[in-house]
């Protein structure tokens, strides 16, 4: 049976590395293929173990496909991103501010037309009728876009995020006097995190996540300390916090029973132990759903639940087959869940802390601090050396205090804090009146912790952001790991020194003579890094919004940091609009850069600079205070003395035809930015055809309001014929430039060329 679901589960899996869903003829050969095999009988027993596997394996690519196939066909029809659309549907998430919302909306209808099925999307509402409330069941005028999300190395994948949680499509809220909303009814989890909101606790963001599983209040500095000091765990209602739940809960429940029969009844009537387990199970679904519901929530309560059903039938299954089947049915009852990160780092944690109890198992010798002490930091440690290798691979950072903060901070939030909270949960329920005097309390603790994990963070060693290395290189690393961990005698001590030689290998790759052109996709905006040398050059750095967002920490920090690359050595801005230079106070915070040039200084025309051996021509602006602002944009010709790349800003196209007379056939560049991001006053023909670019790329939004690039505008380039790019469509494009060899890539083909993330 375990060989059998390893089958499934390991051709389910594979199914993230697909670049694209087998086609639909491709998945009935495989369906009759399976069964053929079901029907297949044979006495010989090696075979009949093999037609198992194969046929498990086949199911297993079968299930995975038919799902990506089921999305696509689930998805909203294309007039329905074309123009503003009346939804219906009912508000998923829970809604804590009141500025700018943004929330998930369980749709039933679009425009006049019933769905089939129910669809999930996410839309923002800059400026809501009334306050908006889990539960509430609205009609919205919605602008909506297909699931989409900017794509660079290093940052996060939001498309693949989208995917995971089965959203349909993103937007927002256009004002319009018909919006309604139509049942007002509100949510048990909204109600108690608007009493938690009304309280103004100084610690409430760390409350709502410990109690309700809601981690939107958390501000970037709360996640800069979890993230340094590595308790992202614990601040995630998963696992942990069910399995302590349950224990407290059965504890309380057997206690109660007991009293009753010896006390008050007298008499048995009842299978008390199944009573307890059975009410356990049930309150602790009820904590799930405190949680939201959450895939990391339902995936420990359905181990809890099938360990509890082991346990009544007195059926004894080793850890190995548990496991197995948890992940078997995860995948069955929600596929889409093996495409996000916390389904890995779940399931991984699982197995580590498996291993460890296999590795050194628990004598039951009696109770002793020294013994439980030395467990934890056993436990800590491996789940921290492990953890890491995943850690870093996802989120290239690695948290050295992690394993000693946790030491200290796992035993006072679970035996402590969390405990408190639930209490304070269920005396909030029952609307008695102590409950804003427990959370004061639980506030007070909150604090204290969060005081002594600052303290420890603050250490300038506590964390280190580190290169983005490959998966194979990590999974190597891995099994040295566990090969160094496992009892002697059973793996040769050779064996882990053989597979750290890819990491070693990796680390002391000499630094590339080679240099790089990287447009990143910045949305509706600009921003390019060349890298030579292992230093960096930026032109230009994307824009930054009310809300908070910007390109900075989203973009160009975790681009920046998974090359390696701890400054910037040189910036260009090219002139000051919000989609080119509005993100440079967020990038002076994140990272250091030593040199910054505008039109206020050094990018003037004229002007030459020499750096890692490129040559840099300032072309444009003459007297940058006679322009708006697009035309006086910094123009920046780079080259190495063969290979050069064009960098115009927003200009025109009468700075363009200034340029055409000025310099005429200098101005030949091999790359093109297309100038305004493909508007059609800019890339005149004259233009064009003296740069004679052989790359040109279109740095601008996915279904931009503006319509870049204009039609006319591609058209024009078609005459010289260059190959185009388009950061909408192929996210980050990186041309490597090696002794006069030219590599293009784009994120999307060829960097990261997922079906499900693009």
């Amino acid at each position: 049976m375990d060989g059998r679901l390893f089958s499934f589960i390991a051709a389910s899996i594979s199914a993230v590395v697909w670049s694209s869903l087998p086609a639909l003829a491709i998945l009935a050969i495989i369906l009759t293929l399976a069964i053929l095999l079901w029907c297949l009988t044979t006495r010989n027993s090696t075979l009949a173990t093999i037609k198992s596997f194969v046929f498990c394996f086949l199911l297993g690519i079968f299930w995975m496909a038919s799902v990506g196939h089921w999305q696509q066909t689930w998805q909203l029809q294309e007039n329905d991103f074309k123009q503003g659309v009346w939804v219906t549907g009912k508000v998923k998430s829970l809604i804590d501010d009141k500025n700018s919302t943004r929330f998930n909306l369980i749709i039933s209808r679009v425009d006049d037309r019933e769905l089939t099925k129910d669809k999930l999307i996410r839309v923002s509402w800059a400026r809501p009728k009334w306050p908006v409330k889990q539960g509430q069941v609205v009609q919205l005028w919605v602008k909506l876009k297909p699931p989409h999300g900017l794509a660079n190395q290093g940052g996060f994948h939001y498309q693949q995020w989208l995917f995971s949680q089965a959203i349909m499509a993103t937007g927002y809220v256009k004002a319009h006097e018909n919006n309604a909303l139509l049942v007002s009814n509100v949510t048990v989890r909204q109600r108690l995190l608007d009493s938690l909101i009304e309280l103004e606790l100084t610690t409430m963001p760390w409350i709502a996540a410990l109690s309700l599983g809601h981690r939107g209040l958390l501000s970037p500095d709360d996640w800069s300390l979890v993230q340094r000091t590595g308790i992202a765990h614990l601040i995630a209602i998963s696992g942990l916090h069910l399995a302590l739940v349950a224990s407290l809960c059965y504890l309380f429940i057997a206690s109660a029973l007991l009293f009753c029969y010896r006390v008050l009844i007298k008499t048995q009537n009842a299978n008390f132990y199944f009573i307890s387990v059975l009410i356990t199970l049930v309150a602790t679904l009820g904590y799930a759903y405190l949680a939201g519901l959450g895939l990391p929530a339902l995936r420990a309560w359905l181990m809890l639940a099938l360990t509890a059903c082991l346990l009544l039938s007195r059926i004894h299954w080793r850890f190995k087959r548990i496991l197995l089947i948890s992940v078997g049915a995860f995948i069955v009852l929600f596929p889409l869940s093996l495409f996000g990160q916390s389904f890995w780092l779940s399931f991984g944690a699982v197995l580590i802390i498996g291993f460890v109890f296999w590795r050194w198992p628990v004598k039951h010798q009696g109770f002793s601090i020294k013994g439980w002490f030395a467990g934890m930091c056993r436990l800590q440690l491996a789940l921290s050396l492990l953890m890491l290798p995943l850690v870093a691979w996802q989120f290239s950072f690695i948290s050295v205090a992690a394993p000693v903060i946790n030491l200290l901070a796992v035993p006072i939030v679970t035996l402590v804090i969390v405990p408190l909270c639930l209490l304070a949960v269920v005396v909030m329920l029952l609307s008695l009146p102590y409950w804003p005097q427990l959370m004061m309390l639980i506030d007070w603790g909150l604090q204290f912790l969060i005081e002594k994990l600052n303290i420890m963070g603050a250490w300038p060693e506590a964390a280190y952001s580190i290169q983005s290395i490959p998966a194979f290189v990590w999974l190597c690393f891995s099994i040295a790991t566990l090969a160094v961990l496992l009892p002697r005698g059973l793996v040769s001590r050779g064996w882990p020194v053989v597979f750290c030689l890819p990491l070693l290998t990796y680390a002391l790759t000499p630094n590339p003579r080679d240099w790089q052109i990287n447009v990143l996709d910045v949305g509706q905006g600009l921003s390019v890094v060349l890298i030579k040398n292992n230093q960096a050059l930026v032109y230009d750095v994307g824009a930054a919004y009310p809300s908070g967002f910007n390109m900075a920490d989203t973009v160009l920090v975790p681009f920046l940091r998974g090359k390696g690359l701890g400054q910037v050595e040189v910036l260009f801005i090219s002139h000051f609009d919000n989609d080119h230079s509005g993100s440079l106070p967020m990038l002076r915070e994140k990272i250091a850069i030593k040199h910054v040039y505008t039109t206020n200084d050094v990018c003037r025309q004229g002007q030459q600079l020499s750096w890692q051996g490129l040559t840099i021509l300032a072309l444009w602006p003459d007297e940058p205070q006679l322009y708006n602002d697009n035309n006086g944009s910094c123009v920046l010709k780079i080259t190495d003395g063969s290979y050069s790349v064009l960098l115009p800003g927003d200009i025109d196209a009468t700075i363009e035809a200034k340029l055409v007379s000025r310099y005429a056939s200098a101005l030949q560049s091999n790359v093109l930015i297309a100038p305004h991001h493909g508007s059609n006053t800019s890339s005149s023909l004259a233009f064009i055809q003296k740069v004679m670019p052989q790359q040109v790329i279109f740095s601008q939004g996915f279904m931009n309001r503006w319509g870049f690039p204009k039609e006319a505008v591609v058209e024009r380039y078609l005459q010289v014929s260059p190959k185009m790019y388009r950061t909408s469509d192929h996210g980050q494009v990186q041309i490597t430039i090696d002794s006069g060899s030219v590599d293009v890539r784009t994120f999307r083909q060829n960097i990261y060329p997922y079906w499900y993330a693009n």
